[in-house]
């Protein structure tokens, strides 16, 4: 279930970079890769360098809603730093 979420994250981000990019006479596809990296950067980072360190040892033992709470919480950090990345750089641009 969380990788769907992920997935469509990581679609809609893409998307809404396109669409941004297109409005401003930007690189529209450039910037649609942009915004599926920044998703996946802000993910692997909250992942594995704070989660990791948060949870230590747990973080590869642990329960089931722990894992849940883990990647939609990930799949927020991502979203969102796609999102503050658009608002800092993109939408300034054109």
């Amino acid at each position: 279930m969380t990788a769907i979420l992920s997935v469509l994250a990581v679609l809609l981000s893409a998307i809404w970079y396109y669409q941004t990019a297109a409005s401003r006479y930007q690189p529209a596809m450039a910037w649609a890769m942009a915004g599926a990296l920044l998703y996946y950067g802000g993910f692997l980072l909250w992942m594995h360098v704070v989660l990791k360190s948060l949870m230590s040892s747990h973080f590869l033992t642990h329960s089931f809603w722990a894992g849940i709470a883990m990647d939609i919480s990930s799949i927020l950090f991502g979203a969102g730093y796609m999102a503050v990345f658009r608002w800092r750089v993109l939408a300034r641009k054109g």
